[in-house]
């Protein structure tokens, strides 16, 4: 049984979404013979603490050839959110080549009860979807973010506020996103991706609500 890590309300320090991909120790180079890509996948660690392989979000397994560990990934049997970036083999084989790993935050759905002050700043949302194999809803962040001598944070996070049943039984929830610029200055924009467990949210259809720097908007999804 593996193990998932879950953040309720995520604190962004200024280094997350700012690099592509984070790599701890393997080889970055390409080659002739393959062509990198990049996925959501979720990583299992084994009972030595390296990466042994990757679920992608089809549910297809990748397996490494070059096994390795990551300073975030520190426990055994343990499954971690992340974009992975690889040597996608022309032959179509399973077993792939990690080129680099960024950490992606599985978020936590808080109740209102929970937060002491709701904070609804303007942020960007790129795109909101589904992964094929209904496990996760995933989410591309757009932030506004800047270099600052302080120890200033932003940090968002997903509230319920509301559930209901249509005629056909199909459960919906609202979601409203948390978002404190916690005084980040917003000289430029950066990606950062979130997930959601489908398992733990126990919804068919999926409504997120954000104050956006256009306004209010929707994005409803179906699992």
């Amino acid at each position: 049984m593996y193990k998932l890590a879950y953040t309720a309300l995520l604190l962004l320090a200024l280094s997350l979404g700012m690099a592509s991909c984070q790599n701890d120790g393997y080889d970055t180079g390409d080659s002739a013979y393959s062509y990198i890509t990049a996925e959501l996948v979720l990583l299992h660690t084994n009972s030595n603490k390296a990466v042994a392989y990757a679920t992608l979000d089809d549910g297809s397994q990748l397996q490494f050839s070059n096994k390795f560990g990551l300073k975030w990934a520190e426990e055994a049997d343990a499954d971690y959110r992340a974009l992975l970036y690889y040597d996608k083999p022309l032959d179509g084989s399973t077993s792939v080549k990690a080129r680099g790993v960024t950490p992606v935050p599985i978020v936590s759905i808080s109740k209102p009860e929970k937060v002491e002050q709701m904070y609804t700043d303007p942020l960007g949302i790129e795109s909101v979807w589904v992964a094929k194999n209904k496990t996760f809803l995933n989410m591309s962040l757009l932030l506004k973010s800047g270099s600052t001598d302080g120890d200033t944070q932003q940090t968002v996070g997903l509230v319920e506020q509301g559930r209901s049943t249509d005629a056909d039984g199909k459960q919906h929830v609202v979601l409203e996103m948390y978002h404190n610029q916690g005084g980040v200055p917003q000289y430029y924009t950066v990606q950062q991706y979130v997930s959601v467990s489908l398992t733990e949210l126990n919804a068919d259809v999926v409504e997120i609500q954000a104050n956006t720097y256009n306004g209010k908007k929707s994005w409803i999804v179906e699992k």
